[in-house]
C-alpha cells in the first residue's frame, strides 16, 4: 500500500542574520529523503521561542501544527525536547504568518537548503554574531573589560579541566562517541513519525519466525471472529517491514491509545465497539501486568494490540541488551494473556535509534508511530481534545491518543467528526 507522506519537523537553529533579521532553520524528514528550510520569522514568534531557549545540546522537534488559544486570543505552537527519561512538551505563542510558513514547509512550496549547512551549530553561530554585534554597541573600554572577563573565565576552565581525573575524562570523552544519532526525529509534537530503515537488519531465529507466523494467522482469525468484517466499519492494515512506514492513505484514519491498560480500557472498547470500530492499543508492561483484565477484554473484542516498552523509559539511552530484555518482557506479558504474537513496537515519546529498531526486528515487531498528537494528557476538558481534531487535516492521520478520563468523553464525537469526513478507520498489525 503506498503511504501517505508525512514529515518530522526538526529545529536546527535559532538567530539574528547581519541585518537583523529573525531566522531559524528546520530540517524535514519524509521517508529516505531530508531536507533543510530556512525562514524569516516575525519579531513575535522568534522572541516567545527563544524564550524557551530550545538549542542546548538537545535534539528539538517542531511542531508542524498550531493551535488556537481563546482564552489569550492567540496562536501557539509547541516544540518537543527529550531529556533524561522523559519528553518535553514546551509551547509558545506565535503568528499567523509564522504558521503558513510552516505549512509551505510542510507542502515543499519553498525551496530547501543543504542539510549539511544546518545542524545546531548554526544556532550557536548566529548566537556569536548577535554577541558581537551587541558588544560593537559599547565604547571600546567596555569592550577591554568584556574581553578581559572572558580570558578569566577561560583560565577558570582550564584550571578546571586539569583537575579532573583522566579515569573521569575517558568516560567523558567516550559517553559523547558512544551518543547513537536518532534516525528519526519524531514531531512532532504531531509527528512525531519516522522510522527507521530496516531493510538491512539481521532477521530473528527460524523457529521463532516460524511460532510467531502461527500466532499471527490466529490473531488475523481472532479479529475476524470476534469484530465481522462484513459488520465492522474499519479495515486491518499490515505495516510492510521492509518500508519506512510514515502515515496513511489520503482516504484512511488511525486511531490508536499510548500507556495502558488502565482501568479506562473497557471504557473506550465499548465505544469503539458501539461504532462497530477498533483501534490499535500500545501498552506498557507494568500496567499490563497490573491490569490483565483489561488487556484480555480489548483483545477478546479485537482490538489489535501492541508493546509501548515495559516501563516507558527512553530506549534509546540504554544498551541493546537492555532494548532487547525490555521489549522481550513486555511481550511475553502481553502474548502470555492474548495469546497473540505482538508484531507491533511504538517506542516511548518516538525515541529511536539504529540499535532499538535492530532489537525489534530481531523480535519480529515492526515500529508504529503516529502523526497526529493531540496532547489529549495535557488537555483540560474533552472540548479542547475536540478542538484539535476539527483544526487539523484529518486525512492520513494516524492518531496518538491517550487512556484519560477527557478522551474517554471526547472520544464518541471525535469518532462522528471523522465519519463524517467519510474516512476509513484502520488498525495495524
Amino acid at each position: 500500500m503506498e503511504t501517505y507522506r508525512t514529515q518530522v519537523m526538526e529545529l536546527l537553529s535559532l538567530g539574528k542574520t547581519s541585518d537583523g533579521a529573525n531566522q531559524i532553520k528546520v530540517g524535514v524528514t519524509q521517508e529516505d529523503r531530508q531536507a533543510a528550510y530556512v525562514i524569516d520569522i516575525d519579531e513575535f514568534t522568534f522572541l516567545g521561542l527563544e524564550a524557551l531557549r530550545p538549542l542546548n545540546g538537545d535534539r528539538i522537534r517542531l511542531s508542524p501544527y498550531s493551535k488556537w488559544d481563546p482564552y489569550r486570543n492567540n496562536f501557539y505552537s509547541a516544540i518537543i525536547r527529550t531529556t533524561g527519561v522523559s519528553g518535553d512538551t514546551l509551547y509558545f505563542a506565535c503568528s499567523e504568518e509564522y504558521i503558513n510558513q510552516i505549512k509551505q514547509i510542510r507542502q515543499a512550496v519553498l525551496p530547501p537548503v543543504p542539510m549539511e549547512e544546518g545542524g545546531q551549530d548554526v544556532g550557536v553561530e548566529k548566537f556569536a554574531q548577535r554577541r558581537a554585534q551587541f558588544l560593537s554597541r559599547f565604547p571600546a573600554r567596555f569592550q577591554r573589560i568584556a574581553n578581559l572577563l572572558l580570558v578569566l573565565f577561560s583560565l577558570m576552565a582550564v584550571l578546571t579541566i586539569a583537575s579532573v581525573s583522566r579515569d573521569d575524562s575517558v568516560r567523558m570523552l567516550s559517553g559523547q562517541i558512544g551518543v547513537a544519532k536518532a534516525i528519526v526525529a519524531t514531531n512532532d509534537s504531531n509527528a512525531p513519525i519516522v522510522t527507521a530503515s530496516i531493510t538491512d537488519l539481521h532477521k530473528g531465529d527460524v523457529s521463532h519466525a516460524a511460532v510467531v507466523a502461527d500466532q499471527t494467522a490466529l490473531s488475523q482469525a481472532s479479529i475476524q471472529a470476534n469484530v465481522k468484517q462484513a459488520e465492522a466499519d474499519f479495515e486491518v492494515i499490515d505495516i510492510d517491514e521492509e518500508k519506512k512506514f510514515f502515515g496513511l492513505p489520503e482516504k484512511y484514519v488511525a486511531l490508536t491509545f499510548d500507556d495502558g491498560p488502565s482501568p479506562l480500557t473497557k471504557k473506550i472498547v465499548d465505544i469503539l465497539m458501539a461504532h462497530k470500530l477498533a483501534a490499535t492499543f500500545l501498552f506498557v508492561g507494568k500496567n499490563a501486568q497490573r491490569n490483565p483484565d483489561a488487556v484480555t477484554y480489548a483483545s477478546e473484542h479485537g482490538m489489535s494490540i501492541g508493546n509501548h516498552s515495559w516501563d516507558h523509559s527512553v530506549l534509546t539511552k540504554a544498551a541493546p541488551q537492555e532494548q532487547s530484555e525490555n521489549l522481550s518482557k513486555t511481550s511475553s506479558v502481553l502474548e502470555t494473556l492474548t495469546h497473540t504474537a505482538v508484531t507491533l513496537f511504538r517506542p516511548p515519546y518516538g525515541e529511536v535509534n539504529d540499535e532499538l529498531v535492530s532489537v525489534a526486528k530481531k523480535q519480529n515487531m515492526k515500529i508504529l508511530l503516529w502523526n497526529r498528537d493531540p496532547e489529549d494528557w495535557n488537555a483540560k476538558k474533552p472540548e479542547d481534545i475536540i478542538r484539535y481534531f476539527h483544526q487539523v487535516e484529518a486525512a492520513g492521520g494516524v492518531y496518538v491518543l491517550h487512556e484519560d478520563k477527557n478522551t474517554v468523553e471526547a472520544l464518541p464525537d471525535i469518532i462522528k467528526y471523522l465519519k463524517r469526513n467519510n474516512l476509513t478507520f484502520v488498525v495495524f498489525k
